[in-house]
């Protein structure tokens, strides 16, 4: 949750489990082992708020009209997530298993008779391993490999489809495949002195395309496609005691505490006429204390803000971020909440 409200720029300062997800060099820095139980998600924009009994009526049977239930999401961008994350993290590894459900369909343009629908429910199995070099750990890098099994996609629906029964939409997202995936990336730190960190990063998500099924399946799920990001962090440690032995030993100690500021640039495999400069950047900011983290950020160009609990056993974070959902930035910013649960347990440290 943290990285979406810094904006979703967290590749440079990956440095705990979500190092699995955003850049698995982050992996090298883990120091404990971390048992994460569950970590329930869920999320909706504005719309899905102010159209909850709509979409009760759209999981009822395939019987019926569905046009008069649809006229009822004209003017509306319906998007909501919900998904559960259990993972175990060891010094330069990470073991975890994903399930995410995604829904998004737009009907704000009542006159266009095509709208674009996805719902993808995935699977997802994740391995990670990391290596560093020197002794703070300067050279990073590091790979994820996942399984995924995808149900749905991303569709161009005719109006005139689904003007019969649920079951002419329903139909259109039940295809299913597995897909095998890569995650490679990097974090350098420069060699600055005192226990200031800056940090260089690069990541290659979903390498080549995540593609699902077979080439012989005729619907098969909608890939995931490939993000190439680099990014740069800046970590001001707060606090922290001192031990002038081990300190001339390894180097400065790291904090526990700290003031974070990070920058991402996304699909750099993406040239500006394929997608517009401003969204391909992200900022943020954490403060990192304890028991409670506060972020703040800009992702592509929309506020994004977040808050982390954390009181040993349970871990509760809220976030609001804005999503483009134009061709290009600030056109038009769909603005998104998310909150989740989670249960982790920690085992010292190595």
């Amino acid at each position: 949750m943290v990285p979406y409200g810094m904006g979703r720029a967290y590749s440079a300062i990956a440095d705990d489990a979500l190092s699995l997800h955003y850049n698995p060099a982050g992996l090298a820095m883990i120091n404990q082992l971390e048992l994460q139980l569950f970590d329930l998600r869920v999320g909706s924009n504005r719309d899905v708020l102010q159209s909850y009994k709509q979409l009760g009526d759209l999981g009822k049977s395939s019987g019926g009209s569905v046009a008069d239930t649809l006229t009822k999401f004209s003017g509306k961008h319906i998007q909501a997530t919900a998904g559960n994350n259990t993972q175990l993290t060891v010094p330069n590894f990470a073991l975890g298993v994903t399930y995410d459900v995604h829904t998004d369909f737009n009907m704000e343009n009542q006159v266009y008779p095509v709208t674009r629908m996805r719902y993808t429910k995935d699977l997802g199995f994740h391995l990670g391993g990391a290596f560093s070099l020197g002794k703070r750990k300067d050279f990073r890098m590091g790979t994820t490999l996942k399984y995924i099994n995808r149900t749905g996609g991303v569709r161009d629906v005719m109006i005139s489809e689904i003007s019969g029964n649920r079951g002419s939409i329903l139909e259109r997202f039940n295809s299913t495949g597995s897909g095998y995936g890569a995650d490679v990336g990097m974090q350098y730190r420069l060699p600055t002195p005192g226990r200031t960190e800056i940090t260089t990063s690069f990541v290659w998500h979903d390498i080549g395309n995540t593609s699902f099924g077979t080439p012989q399946q005729r619907t098969a799920p909608s890939r995931i496609e490939q993000n190439i990001v680099a990014g740069l962090g800046l970590r001001i440690p707060i606090g922290g005691k001192k031990n002038r032995r081990l300190e001339r030993r390894y180097g400065p100690s790291r904090s526990s505490s700290h003031l974070s500021f990070a920058f991402d640039y996304s699909h750099l495999n993406l040239s500006w006429n394929e997608e517009h400069f401003p969204k391909h950047c992200h900022l943020g900011m954490n403060l990192d204390l304890p028991i409670l983290s506060i972020q703040v950020g800009l992702n592509q160009t929309a506020l994004t803000f977040g808050t982390s609990i954390d009181i040993g056993i349970i871990k509760v974070s809220l976030a609001t971020y804005g999503e483009e959902a134009g061709s290009y930035g600030g056109q038009k910013v769909d603005r998104r909440y998310l909150l989740s649960i989670g249960s982790a347990l920690g085992f010292g440290g190595f």
